[in-house]
């Protein structure tokens, strides 16, 4: 067993060249030989900092965990992609340029729309998929975001309130959860729920989010063709990506599993971030 960084907190913005472009990467926890590690893809409009630390130390205390902002997200460099199929390759590129030569990918909202691009034009690089809060492409039974979700998700800037709206439920026990997540991300100067992404990345990610639900790129029809062992988790109440969305990526991909958290909405990998992360663990460790 090897040990690398300890915790989300202590863990140092990194830089790899890949193909030409600096990426920047954090890593921490637990490398045991014969287990892939497990990277983790981002939602739309977010970097590095925002990911839970709870969540990221809860799966670091078994595994060889590794984020990464995309080509021109945060503080990486280059142009955000305009779709979905080129942030994948971008993925892979990354996972080469760290000499992985097979990971797990855990892949939240836009993230779990791009992961399963990745093991379809890169299979030698993907063990494992896990799906969290997303949907699948173009199919028409899934049901649209709703209006006023999609205009406070592209806000400019968001408050606290506005996070509470998009990712938790109305219940008291769901609010709670949703401030201590935040609270856990806030850093000097730089609250939780801030917006930490440019308005040409959010732009440059609806475009490619677009076309995903256009299934321009036939993805829906390339679902069953899926090998990879799939864990698809969602929250009961999601108002993004509804329940229905995580059933049909479930009904669709082979050899998947589906998982469902009680008075959740698109947040619940944070609002039961321990719950969520060990059974994440588990589904890898099959």
């Amino acid at each position: 067993m090897t040990s690398t960084i300890s915790s989300a907190r202590e863990a140092q913005t990194q830089f790899v060249d890949v193909e030409g472009t600096r990426f920047a990467y954090r890593e921490l926890g637990v490398e045991r030989p014969g287990e892939p590690p497990l990277v983790l893809l981002q939602r739309f409009r977010a970097e590095m900092d925002d990911w839970d630390p709870l969540f990221l130390d809860t799966l670091a205390a078994r595994r060889r965990v590794v984020i990464f902002n995309n080509r021109g997200v945060g503080s990486s460099e280059g142009e955000t992609p305009s779709s979905l199929e080129a942030a994948a390759d971008d993925a892979a590129a990354f996972i080469r340029a760290l000499g992985i030569g097979k990971a797990d990918l855990l892949g939240w909202s836009m993230g779990g729309m791009t992961s399963p691009i990745v093991a379809h034009r890169h299979p030698e690089l993907v063990r494992r998929l896990v799906l969290t809060g997303t949907c699948p492409p173009g199919n028409p039974e899934s049901a649209p975001s709703p209006a006023h979700w999609l205009d406070v998700a592209a806000k400019p800037s968001y408050v606290d309130d506005d996070i509470l709206y998009i990712f938790f439920t109305t219940s008291e026990t769901s609010l709670r959860k949703g401030r201590e997540s935040l609270a856990r991300m806030d850093k000097p100067g730089q609250p939780g729920s801030s917006v930490k992404t440019s308005s040409e990345t959010k732009q440059a990610q609806i475009q490619a989010i677009g076309a995903f639900w256009a299934n321009e790129q036939g993805w829906f029809e390339k679902l069953k063709d899926l090998p990879n062992p799939t864990l698809v988790a969602n929250g009961d109440t999601d108002v993004a990506f509804p329940i229905t969305d995580s059933v049909i990526l479930f009904r669709e991909i082979p050899n998947s599993q589906l998982s469902v958290y009680r008075d959740a909405n698109h947040g619940f990998l944070f609002q039961e971030p321990v719950v969520f992360a060990q059974e994440v663990l588990a589904f890898l460790d099959e």
